[in-house]
């Protein structure tokens, strides 16, 4: 799944970094700071409630847009998900348009058509 999302993104055209652990993505993210995190909820070590409530308390991560994607699709998964700073929860399977569109919504809020007024 890792292989996949990173080639989504990537023909997406973002650079893509990414962990296998959430351990490893604290680590990463201390040493590049990235522009969005998506997180797996159910990682090893470090589940993505953790990593994420453990990147908020850092003042580089407090804006940075945090999105969850996950198997788990139950109310209480994504309360917990939101109270630990996600900013958006994403249940799989999710298509891959739909993915680099919540990506590009997070990364570029300004070019997003809105409806005008009427």
């Amino acid at each position: 799944m890792l292989n996949l999302l990173r080639l989504i993104l990537r023909r997406g055209g973002w650079q893509v970094v990414t962990a296998a652990s959430g351990s490893e993505a604290l680590q990463l993210a201390d040493r590049h700071p990235p522009d969005l995190i998506l997180l797996d909820i159910m990682m090893p070590g470090l589940n993505g409630h953790e990593v994420c409530a453990r990147l908020r308390q850092d003042a580089r991560f407090k804006q940075t847009p945090i999105l969850a994607l996950t198997a788990q699709a139950h109310l209480e998964e994504q309360v917990r998900a939101h109270l630990a700073g996600i900013d958006e929860y994403i249940v799989k399977p999710v298509a891959p348009a739909e993915l680099l569109e919540r990506v590009r919504a997070h990364l570029h809020p300004a070019s997003i058509e809105t409806p005008a007024p009427a």
